[in-house]
């Protein structure tokens, strides 16, 4: 404290409103070697300590005569506590007229932003000083959601590893799960995760609800959907009856419940059917059921969920091995989905979170609760703002794992380079918002809607900020800040990195070598 009273002040307290200090600035504030710049932390005197505040606003009128006005958002005080002394959010008591305003010293600097009492994770530094650690609190970051949002080319998925990465450096026993949608992350954790994809993924047609299934099997003629969709629902229901060898009216099950079933029964219970049929004009709807399953179940791109000749419940296996129980080494599982026909991707990303809330949902705690973190890369494509679009049963599953998942300790972080088109639902649910470079003025406004009251000098920064910078505010920081993220070794970055054109094509390449491989892979359908 006394370190702060002997500093020269840069100016003095003009108006309190609320959180908010007006201040008069001196000039040799604004003229000095080191003159007052937005985003710079300063100090007052408050009561029996000091309250800290962020310079948020700068400005003089046209005048030569006229005097440079401040504009001070309080974040907290420091008080001694214990014979030290600590940064506490909130006020207690508020500054007075005509009260000293001076920059943070080193020592208040690093009491604001010191390494937390509860567990804290190291995510990069301070952007104005890269000596200052910055931390997050993994308890509220995982606890209430959070999302990381950047325009292409600012640095958001190596953003997304560092923080992964800190969480699993400190926290060998995670259980995370990332929905990789361009297999950009196949070697970001080295040999802490395992890489699933269309080649090595499992999840069993059987596994899907009734509305999942009908996407992939009903007819997108909208004439006929309606039929076929009301035959495909009793099939189904028919077909896990015939498993589990139960007559119907004795089945305690519904046609989503996550039974086996096999196709053979599936569509011999639909050909029966059309068997039975008075009115000869109705049966293309049974034959168009018959003929799809035969087709799909026989097409390579599906052989994730159509590959098993000898169906078996196999579901708590399939969950282990997402969800990582046991850990065995790997706290993380990569779902590269690049490989996944586009047609059922939406499908894919449904029944994956849908089965992770359900997981969550259904653990009895008492005998010890699994937290999940579920990271969804490319969110605003299966969340978008607009309900018409989207696949409705994913955005209903990742909606209700934002708005339910904290209570049963399934935790969602959001990835989007397109914040404006997603579901302000889903975002308003994220407790941390890390905000990278955003260029679009529609993303920027609406960031600006997600970020506490007197942010707005923060949106007015992320035009400016370098790759690898950030914005960060929410219940997982301490204060708000911008930071720069922690380097990452050449090895772990990205593959999402664009070519350099320049650099490509200033030499001739060999043509057949390029061209066999692509074929191949394509041919092959393995990446």
């Amino acid at each position: 404290m006394d370190e702060a009273s002997l500093r020269p002040p840069i100016g003095d307290v003009l108006a309190v409103v609320g959180a908010v200090v007006t201040a008069h600035l001196n000039e040799g504030a604004l003229t000095g070697p080191l003159p007052v710049t937005v985003g710079e932390l300063v100090s007052l005197p408050a009561g029996d300590g000091r309250a800290v505040g962020i310079v948020h606003n700068l400005r003089k009128g046209r005048r030569v005569d006229d005097v440079a006005v401040a504009e001070i958002h309080l974040l907290g005080e420091i008080k001694p506590a214990d014979g030290a002394a600590v940064f506490r959010r909130g006020l207690t008591a508020h500054p007075a007229l005509d009260a000293p305003i001076a920059r943070v010293t080193p020592g208040e600097s690093s009491v604001v932003y010191a390494q937390p009492s509860v567990a804290g994770v190291r995510v990069g530094s301070l952007r104005r000083d890269p000596q200052v650690p910055a931390f997050v609190l993994p308890d509220a970051l995982l606890g209430k959601h959070f999302a990381i949002l950047g325009s292409t080319g600012s640095g958001k998925s190596c953003a997304v590893t560092v923080v992964l990465r800190a969480i699993l450096a400190q926290y060998p026993k995670a259980h995370i799960v990332l929905i990789d949608p361009h297999g950009e992350y196949r070697d970001a954790f080295g040999e802490r995760a395992l890489v699933l994809d269309a080649a090595s993924l499992e999840l069993p047609y059987w596994l899907t609800t009734f509305e999942e299934a009908a996407s992939l099997l009903v007819s997108g003629d909208a004439s006929r959907a309606y039929a076929e969709a009301a035959i495909l629902a009793d099939a189904i229901l028919r077909a896990k009856t015939l498993y589990l060898g139960l007559e119907p009216d004795n089945a305690n099950i519904t046609v989503d419940t996550p039974v086996p079933y096999r196709l053979s029964d599936l569509c011999r219970v639909i050909e029966e059917a059309m068997g039975t049929l008075n009115k000869p004009e109705a049966a293309p709807a049974y034959r168009h059921l018959v003929n799809r399953i035969n087709t799909i179940r026989q097409d390579r791109r599906y052989a994730f969920m159509f590959q098993s000749l000898v169906v078996r419940d196999s579901m708590q296996s399939i969950l282990g091995r997402l969800v990582r129980l046991p850990v065995d080494g790997k706290p993380i599982s990569v779902l590269d989905i690049s490989g996944v026909p586009s047609e059922v991707v939406n499908v894919v990303v449904s029944l994956l979170c849908r089965l992770f809330f359900e997981l969550g949902f259904w653990a009895d705690r008492s005998v010890g609760g699994v937290p999940l973190l579920v990271v969804c890369e490319e969110a605003h494509r299966y969340v978008p703002g607009d309900p018409a679009l989207g696949f409705a049963p994913t955005r209903r599953a990742i909606d209700r794992i934002a708005k339910e998942g904290r209570k049963y300790g399934v935790s969602l972080c959001l990835v989007s380079q397109r914040p404006s088109e997603l579901s302000p639902g889903s975002l308003s649910q994220c407790g941390t918002i890390f905000a990278l470079r955003l260029s679009n003025e529609r993303d920027q406004a609406y960031i600006k809607n997600a970020l506490p009251d007197g942010s707005d000098w923060l949106i007015r920064t992320l035009p400016a900020l370098g790759t690898g910078e950030a914005v960060v505010v929410g219940e997982g920081v301490t204060v708000p800040m911008q930071i720069r993220f922690d380097p990452l070794p050449r090895e772990y970055q990205s593959a999402s990195s664009t070519p350099s054109f320049p650099a490509a094509w200033t030499q001739e390449v060999d043509g057949a070598r390029v061209l066999d491989g692509a074929i191949a892979r394509w041919r092959g359908l393995q990446r």
